[in-house]
C-alpha cells in the first residue's frame, strides 16, 4: 500500500465543506421538510376550525373550514380562508347576509362616501377537477352555458366563471374518445358575493356502453366505457345486486367481460361510477347513465322520456323536465326536449304523462 502524505504549508488554514441532508419520514411525529404536518394516529378527518385541522396518513392536513376551499360534502356554504365571523362567512362556513352583521351592515343614510359593494372583489366560481384525458369539459351555470375547458393527459382541469350571488346549480359533462357523452354532472350550491367560491375534488363520472343490448342467456358481454385514468371502475347491477370491479388505464380506458349467465332473463338496469385515490383518501364518483341490457327478451332502445336513463318513467324524470323548462338548445336539444323541436315546454310535458310508469 502506498501512503501519500501532503505536508503542511506554513501560514496555511484548511477548512472542510460540508453537505446536511434532511430526510423525511412521515410518521415520526417531526415535521420534516415537505411535511405540511405529522401526528401518527390521525386520518385527516374534516375539522370545523382551523385549531382542529387533522393530519392525514401522508402529512398533509386533511380539509378544515378556513382552508378557503369550498368542500358542500361537508355542509360549507362558504370558505374564505379564515374562522372568522362578520366578513361575509361565518367561522363555521355558513354565509353571513349582507345586513345581519356579516361584512356591515346595509342600514344608514347615503351619506356615507360608499357602500359595502365598493370593498367587494369580483364574484366567481372556480371548479377543479378530473375527467377524461384530452377532453373537452363543459360547464353550465343555472342551466346557461359559461364556457368550456380542455382537461391535460392526466384528466385534470380547473375553469373559473364570474357569477352571480346566491343559490346556483352547476351542471358539467363531456364526451369521451368514442364519442359517447357523459352524464351531466349538477350540484347545487351556494356563491359568495365579492369572493372566489371554490369547487374542488369534481369528479365526472365514467361512460358505459355495450355492442348490442340485446343478448342471450349466457353470452359474454363487453361492457366499457372512459373514466378518470388509472382509477377504479365498478359497474352495479340492476339496485347493485351484482358489482364488479376493473381499472381504467392511463387513457381512461376500462372494459370488463360479464357472463350474462348469472342474470336472469329479463331487462337489467346497468351503471359505473369511479372510485380515486387510495385508501383511507378515495373520492367516489356519481353514477353514470344507466344503461339496459335485455337478456333473452326482445328489447327496445330506453324511451326519450326516460331522461335518467333508470328504465322507469316516474317523478325523477319529472324533476328533470322541470329543471331544464323553457329552455332552448341554440345549436343542440336541451337534454329534456323529448319531440326535439329545440325546446322544452308543453308538448314534452304531455309525452312524459303518456309513458308515466310511476
Amino acid at each position: 500500500m502506498l501512503l501519500v502524505c501532503t505536508p503542511a504549508v506554513a501560514g496555511a488554514q484548511f477548512s472542510t465543506a460540508t453537505t446536511t441532508l434532511t430526510i423525511s419520514i412521515c410518521g415520526n411525529a417531526i415535521v420534516d421538510g415537505g411535511e405540511d404536518c405529522d401526528v401518527p394516529g390521525e386520518t385527516g378527518v374534516y375539522s370545523q376550525t382551523i385549531a382542529g385541522r387533522q393530519c392525514t396518513p401522508s402529512c398533509n392536513f386533511g380539509p378544515y373550514c378556513g382552508d378557503g376551499i369550498l368542500q358542500t360534502i361537508y355542509d360549507e356554504e362558504c370558505d374564505d380562508g379564515n374562522n372568522d365571523d362578520g366578513d361575509f362567512c361565518s367561522s363555521i362556513c355558513k354565509i353571513e347576509p349582507a345586513g345581519s352583521g356579516g361584512g356591515g351592515t346595509s342600514g344608514g343614510g347615503s351619506g356615507g362616501g360608499g357602500g359595502q359593494d365598493d370593498e367587494l372583489g369580483d364574484t366567481i366560481v372556480n371548479i377543479i377537477g378530473k375527467g377524461y384525458p384530452s377532453r373537452t369539459i363543459n360547464f353550465l351555470i343555472d342551466t346557461e352555458s359559461v364556457g368550456s375547458v380542455r382537461s391535460d393527459g392526466n384528466g385534470d382541469f380547473e375553469f373559473a366563471a364570474d357569477a352571480t350571488p346566491g343559490t346556483a346549480t352547476l351542471g358539467i359533462w363531456t364526451t369521451d374518445s368514442s364519442g359517447v357523452r357523459s352524464i351531466t354532472l349538477n350540484n347545487t350550491f351556494d356563491v359568495t358575493q365579492g369572493a372566489i367560491t371554490n369547487l374542488n375534488g369534481v369528479v365526472i363520472p365514467p361512460t358505459i356502453s355495450v355492442p348490442n343490448q340485446n343478448v342471450d342467456p349466457g353470452d359474454i358481454v363487453t361492457i366499457s366505457g372512459q373514466s378518470v385514468p388509472e382509477s377504479e371502475v365498478e359497474i352495479h347491477f340492476n339496485e347493485s345486486q351484482i358489482v364488479e370491479s376493473t381499472n381504467s388505464n392511463a387513457d381512461g380506458d376500462w372494459s370488463i367481460d360479464f357472463d350474462t349467465s348469472r342474470l336472469s332473463i329479463s331487462d337489467h338496469i346497468i351503471r359505473a361510477r369511479s372510485i380515486v385515490g387510495n385508501p383511507p383518501l378515495t373520492t367516489e364518483s356519481s353514477f353514470s347513465t344507466s344503461l339496459q341490457l335485455f337478456v333473452g327478451v326482445d328489447g327496445q332502445a330506453t324511451l326519450p322520456t326516460d331522461l335518467n336513463r333508470d328504465g322507469f318513467i316516474n317523478l325523477i324524470d319529472f324533476s328533470i323536465l322541470i329543471f331544464w323548462w323553457q329552455t332552448t338548445g341554440g345549436d343542440s336539444d336541451p337534454p329534456a326536449d323529448i319531440n326535439q323541436n329545440g325546446n322544452v315546454g308543453l308538448e314534452d310535458f304531455s309525452i312524459l304523462l303518456f309513458n308515466w310508469t310511476g
